[in-house]
């Protein structure tokens, strides 16, 4: 009998340390998913790549004082420089941009000055990549 109690015993130990396993990998994995790619503010680093979390095809290099874009393409292996479409103006030798790319679309990205609230949305149109000005509210009289 004893033995009887002492194999539940050890079961119910093991499927519990399994269920608390399992609850910690859940969530662990939930927050790697949602995580935004997102350039970052705070450093005073110039460049940073900026990768999809959902599609390796979405790459960029962003110089973060001047707000150019370059597009990583594996099958070249090698860089695409983004045009865009009416820069505004930046503070010199400091960080001005920030590049945010979705957690649920590889095509929705956006480049953001930080300082004028100026906004670039990155579109392709016939063949062409490119960042397209968004309208901002303050921009629009009504």
């Amino acid at each position: 009998m004893k033995r009887i109690i002492a194999i539940i015993a050890v079961t119910v130990c093991l499927c519990s340390t399994y269920s608390a396993h399992a609850q910690i990998v859940t969530k662990t994995t939930e927050t790697v998913s949602k995580a935004i790619p997102v350039s970052t503010q705070v450093s005073d680093a110039r460049y940073e790549f900026i990768q999809s979390t959902i599609s390796s095809s979405q790459a960029f290099l962003l110089d973060k004082y001047t707000g150019q874009v370059w597009r990583y393409i594996s099958k070249k292996k090698g860089f695409e420089e983004l045009e865009r479409e009416d820069p505004d103006v930046v503070v010199p030798d400091k960080v001005n941009y920030q590049l945010y790319l979705s957690s649920e679309s590889v095509s929705i990205c956006f480049l953001l000055n930080i300082h004028t609230g100026e906004i670039w949305r990155y579109m392709k149109e016939d063949g062409e990549r490119t960042f397209r000005k968004i309208k901002m509210p303050w921009n629009n009289p009504e």
